[in-house]
Formats: structure tokens, sequence, C-alpha cells
């Protein structure tokens, strides 16, 4: 049976205008300094030249990085700040996730809840295929959907008015869960998803579920010409919330002590439920496995993964959180210097 709510058009275009309510609203719940706060500043030099080495067009934004849940070291660049709203661009990718993860605690959402359960008919193809009418919520979260069209470039500049029918009336290039292949608009329609079953638009959600506890006050999210949250970007958030993010699966969905989301999902959340090749290809941060819209890392770890290096690192193995913020064009060249630069002089402390 689909879930129709009728006052959905009404509250997202009402979150269209309101959006950007939390403009000027600050944080709460800082991390604290640790005493070895500032041990880490030579590595933020070399990265930083790292970063400049690998073109003159390329900058580093900002840095925080945790141990045991306090900053080891920080670092902005002069245009930035600790209020400083980043593009979070993909990185959004694991807060939309993390909402669906919610909605399945909730017991409106589950992994095997099929995409055109939910949808009204209105949004839906005139003829439902059969592989359609088998994408289901799992196969979303792991990019293995089969959907041909990623049409993130119309669908950001609002030039697309129907981005969820228009996406799903591009057809499939192989059945779900075949194989991975990255598609933002995998998403997108969780986030819609997500938005038909609570009523609530993805950030609001988060906002009671996650957000507020975590003294998250100070985003924005962009909305579609459809009225729902892009879900797969347009998430502006700053530094030290990207921080929280990560601390908050490496502390296993706890936060000041509280249970928020179970344990189980966000072990799955942070383990490889496809391979991007096929098969995990050692070193390659790349290609060692994608969660729940999530990206497996060495040493046992995950990460949030934005366009241009918008990375929150988590490093369970010496209960640790990287954040970088950045503008680069060959991010697999710099997150290898995060190893030796962050990761081993962490692990020797």
């Amino acid at each position: 049976m689909k879930r129709i709510f009728s006052l959905v058009a009404v509250v997202a275009t009402l979150s269209v205008i309101l959006s950007s309510c939390c403009c000027g609203v600050k944080d709460t719940q800082h991390f604290q300094k640790a005493d070895n706060f500032g041990a880490l500043d030579e590595g933020v030099q070399e990265y930083l030249q790292l970063v400049r080495d690998l073109g003159s067009t390329n900058e580093l934004n900002s840095v925080m990085v945790l141990q045991h849940g306090k900053i080891v070291t920080e670092y902005y660049d002069n245009c930035y700040g600790p209020d400083f709203r980043n593009i979070c661009w993909s990185a959004s990718k694991t807060f939309t996730a993390t909402a669906v993860g919610f909605a399945v605690q909730d017991g409106l959402l589950s992994l095997d809840t099929k995409l055109v359960d939910v949808l009204p008919e209105d949004m839906l193809p005139e003829v439902i295929s059969d592989t359609l009418a088998s994408l289901d919520v799992y196969n979303l979260l792991r990019m293995s959907s089969g959907l041909r069209l990623d049409p993130i470039g119309p669908t950001g500049s609002l030039k697309c008015k129907t981005p969820t029918r228009t996406t799903l009336e591009g057809g499939f290039i192989f059945a779900p869960g075949d194989m991975y292949k990255y598609n933002s608009h995998n998403t997108y329609l969780l986030g819609v998803m997500v938005t038909l079953v609570t009523g609530k638009q993805v950030p609001d959600y988060l906002k009671e579920k996650l957000f507020e506890p975590m003294g998250i006050r100070n985003y924005h999210w962009d909305m579609s010409a459809e009225g729902y949250c892009m879900g797969g970007w347009g998430l502006y958030i700053t530094t030290e919330s990207l921080a929280k993010m990560g601390q908050f699966f490496l502390q296993k969905g706890k936060w000041n002590g509280k249970q928020l989301l179970n344990e189980e999902w966000i072990e799955q959340a942070m383990s490889a439920q496809i391979y991007q090749k096929g098969e995990p290809v050692e070193g390659d941060d790349k290609a060692l496995g994608y969660g729940y819209q999530m990206w497996v890392c060495q040493h046992g770890g995950a990460r949030l993964d934005g366009a241009h290096g918008q990375w929150s690192i988590i490093c369970p193995d010496i209960d640790a959180v990287i954040v970088i913020t950045e503008n680069v064009n060959k991010t697999s060249d710099a997150i290898k210097g995060v190893w030796p630069c962050f990761y081993d002089r962490l692990a020797q402390n």
C-alpha cells in the first residue's frame, strides 16, 4: 500500500522558504581540547604542503582531529573559522542514510521496503517495470540500484522540476543488487522516502533525532524544485559538526551516554555491504568497500566523503576522528597524505 501524505507538498514548500532558519545560530556542546592539544600541528603543516603541491588552485580550509573525544589539533584557513558552514557535497549522504536508520528504528521503513510502496503514483512512471518494483532501501543505501540516470546537475540547479519521476523514467542498466554504481539520486530517493513516511523533511527529522541532542544548530540543506531535501548533497555544516558526526559513529550511535541509534545499524553502515570493484583492493581507499552511504577506509575505519575532500574519517582502532574540509582536484592523492600526517602520529600517542 502506498502511503501518500497530502500535506507533504505544502510542508515541503514551507521548508524551502525556512530551510535557512538556522543561519546565524551557533552550535552548542563543543569538544574540549586535549591535554596534548597542538601535538599534530606539524602534521597539519605537512598536509598543507601536500595540498599546495597538488596544484596552485588547491586549498585546505579546515582540520579538526579528535582522539578520545577531545580536540588534538584544530586549524582554519584565514577565510574560514569555527562557525563557517562548509559545503559537504556527498558527505551529506551519510546524514541522509542516518535518517533512514532512525526511520528503520522507528518502524517506518525496513531494508527491504520497496520504493514503489512508498512513493505516490504521481511520482512514479506510468508503467512500473518488474525491475523498478524490486528496488528497495538496501540497494539504494549501498549504491546498487542500477538506475540509469543521475540528474544531479539539473536537480541541483532546480531546472529539473520532477527529479524523482525523471530518474525513475530513465530505467535501469542492471538489476538492483547486481553491482555497485555510484549515483547521487539513490540518496535523493532515500530522502524522499524518509519524508513520506515521517511527514518531515530530512533536516527536520534529524533535528529531532540527532542534531538537537548533539548541539548541531548551525546548518542549511538545499531543497529540490519538487520540494524535498537534496539528500545526496546540499548540506552546509561546520567543521566541528562534521567531527560530531564522526564521533557519533565512533561511539556506535551513543551521545552523552544515551543510545540514539542502535549499534547494529552503525556497524552495518560502517561495514562493506558491496565492493566498488567487485572485491577489495588493498591500499586503495576508493575500493575497500561501501556501506550505507559511507566509504570503508584503511585501518578498519570508515568515512563520510564529499567531493574535493570533505572528510570525516572514523578510526576505531586509535579512538580518533580526522576531519578535513578542502578544495582539491586529486582526492585520491590527498587522502594518501592523511595516514602519515595524522593517523600514524595519533597511533604513536
